[in-house]
């Protein structure tokens, strides 16, 4: 298994400089996303739903007061299996246009940190650990043949307290298979409950 020191060397490799904050971010991603396909962890380290997003704590340490980063001396992508590598090359190339504040934001508004962070307001400090599982689970799903992706989509939700009937789970089975986008299903939704 890579450390995160190994996956951190590689992020920094693909993208060259960035900021502190970015590069959390995209290892964050790096674990979810690992785990959703491989189903197992990409390193054995501990992610923190801080203030800010997802925090390797092991990273932190290396780049507290740094703003950026443009190499990362203690640990080697050459470390990585080709599977490893693949996972940090997929999200370095489907994440590293985002900035570091876009990042953080889309962090806020999946399941992984929410659940970690439980009542917490996003201003409160936290050190509380981000489950894995739960990051498997939630990345999953955006991977997933249809019946797959509504079934995750239903518990994900039942864990924050929200129940979808039959009717949603058709719509959600109509997003997922490509019938409507996402946007669609949100626009017919908001038109239902203002009654346009």
């Amino acid at each position: 298994m890579a450390t995160v020191h190994d996956v951190a060397s590689e992020v920094v490799e693909q993208l060259g400089d960035m900021t502190a904050m970015k590069l959390e971010k995209l290892v964050y991603y790096c674990q979810g996303w690992h785990l959703a396909r491989h189903n197992r962890a990409l390193f054995g380290e501990t992610i923190e739903a801080w203030r800010q997003g997802p925090v390797v704590p092991e990273l932190y340490e290396h780049h507290r007061r740094q703003y950026t980063i443009s190499q990362w001396p203690w640990g080697n992508g050459t470390e990585l299996t080709a599977t490893e590598l693949a996972t940090v090359r997929w999200v370095t190339n489907e994440y590293g246009s985002f900035s570091a504040v876009e990042l953080s934001r889309m962090t806020h508004h999946e399941l992984p940190w929410k659940a970690a962070r439980g009542p917490l307001p996003d201003s409160a400090n936290s050190s509380a650990p981000v489950s894995t599982e739960i990051m498997r689970s939630y990345y999953s799903r955006q991977i997933a043949d249809t019946e797959t992706a509504v079934a995750l989509a239903t518990a994900n939700a039942a864990l924050e307290g929200v129940e979808f009937d039959e009717e949603w789970q058709d719509r959600l089975r109509d997003v997922a298979s490509g019938t409507i986008s996402a946007d669609e299903l949100i626009a017919a939704e908001i038109a239902r409950i203002s009654g346009d």
